[in-house]
Parts: C-alpha cells; structure tokens; sequence
C-alpha cells in the first residue's frame, strides 16, 4: 500500500473522450501528504493525468495505475482548491505520489513540469468560478 493514501481507487470509467477515459471515484479516498489530510470525496469525476499533448509519449493521458491515485487528488484540489492548498503543493503531491506509485524518475519529472507549465490555466478558471459561486 502506498504511503501516501489509505487504499487504491475504486474506479468506474463512465465516459471516453479523445484524451482518454473519464472516471468516477465510488467511494473516498484518503490522502496524507506533508502533514496534510485530503478527502476525495465519492462521486469525484476527473479524466487521469492531464499533460500537454507533447508528453503523451511518456505520461499517458490514459487510465494508468501509476498515475491514478496522483492524479485523482491533482484534479481535486485544483477543482475545488481547499483552503492552505496551493496549485504547487498540488502539482508537489502528484509528483510525489505517481512517484510512489511506479512511475519512472524520468517521467514523473516530465509529468511533474507539464502540470507546472500547462496547469496555470486550469487553476485560474477554477480560481474564478470558485469566487463567483461565493459572491
């Protein structure tokens, strides 16, 4: 079992687009990371690991174990962006989990820098719509 979280996804793919396979989370999954508690709740949609297409070579966009569990908590926190959580320490806890989790060295930092590079956009239209629920 990972460190980093307390059992693998329980997954169903419910939809599939050009990237790959989109995916339901069926019940919660509990991460720890840095001090850190973070719960995905059941019913969480997200589509993998969301690279630049340039990376698809190394960083499949398609449903990878390697990359599942990472990429579940990725998604989540830059779609609902918890209070203390930062789009680094997002992008640092992906790193560290598909890491964990049997990705190459070498890809995770190639994963690890499409996030920083490609996810700014993300975070920011979430960031917006965020604070336009709360006004």
């Amino acid at each position: 079992m990972a460190k980093f979280y307390e059992s693998s996804p329980a997954i169903e793919v419910f939809q599939e687009n050009e990237r790959g396979d989109v995916i339901r989370l069926l019940r919660p999954m509990k991460y720890r990371w840095q001090g850190r508690v973070l719960i995905v709740p059941a019913g969480f949609e997200c589509d993998g690991a969301s690279v630049p297409r340039f990376l698809w070579s190394s960083v499949s966009p398609q449903i990878d174990p390697r990359t599942l569990a990472g990429s579940i908590a990725h998604d989540y926190i830059y779609r609902t962006q918890p209070q203390g959580w930062t789009r680094y320490a997002a992008d640092c806890m992906f790193r560290d989990i598909i890491r964990e989790d049997g990705l190459s060295c070498w890809k995770t930092q190639k994963a690890f820098w499409g996030v920083r590079i490609g996810g700014s956009k993300a975070w920011s239209e979430n960031n917006r719509e965020k604070e336009n629920e709360l006004a």
